[in-house]
């Protein structure tokens, strides 16, 4: 009888498609859970983007607004299933899982199925990648551009089949990036370094290809003159895109927030996250990789790494929020390390099985504590962190919970989370009135929320009637008055 060899068995041959279905479903789940329970709120630059997307119309200066796609799709979204957290957060989330595929194919034509696998597990339980992902906020739009001008632009250096489709894709990319504030520099920084190096060069300008360029061009200038003309008739999305009034140039207290964000190891919140954003174990990875590609520089993928490094870096200087800019080059820099640590293990005992064995088991118990200490980190932290908790607003869900579409009351909200219900009332409950000082007389019934409770006068002729409350501090969310007529 023939004896059969490991690599007969069923679950050896299929264990990448297995490892890679076993990945997608882990990243989907955990980033709707992400984005429905935690933290399970709206952080202000949330509200801020809704308030964007309620003001959209479909006239020139309705549309001169930064980052116009994700708008649109969030409006979409509104139109077909109304307003609610998973709506508000679904256009980030859908961006999210698409930045994986795309980063998923990337790593995976950079590097071994193995290296991929693992590099993908660390990088779908990494909290900050959780966080953008749920978080219906520009960052996400960062990492979609990022990872996609990357695949593209890979795809094309390295010959894939349908080249055209691929250049296409990255003109059109390119193209819609330039709606997100700071993609001009980026995109413009990639260019000029491109133009550098002989083997994205070739690509470029050589005489045999330069002719595959006339279509993807001609679709880049396109939307770039439609960007120019919406700059043209609104002076303040221009000024937003270049970015300038964003910058800040307190580069001391700037360097102190990137130490804050990626190397001090106590934590704290810095815009919305818990920081540090990354583990220990990461960075040290990430060291290494830089290392490695840094002795690689010459070639197209080191030079590529670096190129964007280089450009995001200087960025994050003159604006230390813009973090998820960088997350990309930073996980690929990963990727890099966790490959260097297998081939220095396997290069030291080349022909001995227990000795691999052996820095098997370990690699395997350093990524196993790695994902469930940045599972466990980011759960815990946005549940109980009382700095992170206390940021985010659930009264969304809340008032959607003891309340029907089909009632009619009055709402007294704060300014700044105004947009939130003005999005609910025009898509979901169209009885309901918006107000943000409290009426002498009650007309009908009111329900006033907790950051303006104390605008009602103990003098105010409603009645009390309840308090809709949740479990967490200052939990008396909405005070609820109607009439004292009988």
């Amino acid at each position: 009888m023939k004896k059969q060899k490991v690599t007969d068995i069923f679950l050896y041959r299929w264990r990448y498609v297995f490892g890679y279905t076993l990945l997608a479903l882990l990243y989907v789940g955990a980033i709707i859970i992400s984005a429905l329970h935690v933290p399970g709120g709206l952080s202000q630059a949330e509200i801020d983007m809704v308030n964007t997307t309620n003001h959209l119309n479909f006239s020139i200066e309705g549309i001169a607004v930064t980052n116009l796609p994700f708008h649109l799709l969030q409006l979409l979204f509104f139109k077909l299933f109304g307003v609610s957290l998973l709506t508000i957060k679904a256009p980030a989330v859908i961006l999210s899982i698409a930045s994986s595929v795309a980063i998923f194919f990337l790593l995976k034509r950079w590097f071994k199925p193995s290296t991929t696998i693992l590099s993908l597990l660390i990088m779908a339980t990494t909290g900050q990648f959780l966080f953008i992902g749920q978080s219906a906020t520009v960052g996400i739009l960062y990492i979609f551009y990022t990872a996609l001008t990357l695949l593209f632009a890979t795809l094309i250096l390295q010959k894939a089949q349908n080249a055209s489709i691929w250049r296409i894709s990255l003109a059109i990319t390119t193209a819609l990036s330039l709606f997100t504030p700071y993609f001009w520099y980026i995109n413009l920084g990639l260019l000029i370094i491109a133009f550098l190096h002989p083997h994205p060069r070739y690509f470029l300008i050589s005489r045999k290809h330069r002719k595959s360029w006339i279509v993807p061009s001609a679709i880049l200038f396109a939307i770039g003159c439609a960007i120019s003309f919406l700059c043209y008739k609104s002076h303040a999305l221009f000024y937003n895109l270049i970015g300038i009034n964003g910058l800040s140039f307190d580069i001391v207290a700037n360097l102190r927030t990137l130490y804050y964000t990626y190397i001090r190891i106590f934590p704290s919140v810095v815009g919305n996250q818990i920081t540090p954003i990354m583990d220990i174990n990461a960075m040290v990875l990430i060291g290494l990789g830089l290392f490695r590609s840094f002795q690689k520089i010459s070639s197209a993928r080191s030079f590529m790494i670096w190129s964007w490094l280089i450009l995001a870096l200087a960025l994050l200087i003159f604006q230390p929020s813009l973090t998820p800019i960088i997350i990309i080059p930073l996980f690929i820099l990963l990727a890099v390390g966790l490959e260097s640590l297998m081939n220095m293990w396997y290069g030291l005992f080349p022909r001995n099985p227990y000795a691999r064995g052996t820095g098997l088991v370990f690699i395997s118990m350093l990524i196993i504590v790695m994902v469930m200490g940045g599972s466990f980190r980011y759960i815990d932290g946005y549940r109980y962190f009382p700095e992170a908790v206390s940021r985010f607003n659930k009264d969304l869900s809340l008032l959607r919970k003891n309340t029907a579409s089909t009632d009619s009351f009055s709402l007294l909200v704060s300014k700044e989370e105004s947009p939130i219900y003005e999005a609910l009332k025009k898509h979901n409950y169209h009885q309901i009135s918006i107000i943000h000082t409290a009426p002498v007389n009650v007309g009908q019934t009111l329900y006033v929320s907790h950051r303006v409770k104390s605008q009602i006068p103990q003098t105010y002729s409603g009645h009390l009637s309840s308090v809709i409350v949740n479990d967490h501090k200052d939990g008396d969310r909405f005070y609820i008055y109607t009439s004292d007529r009988k």
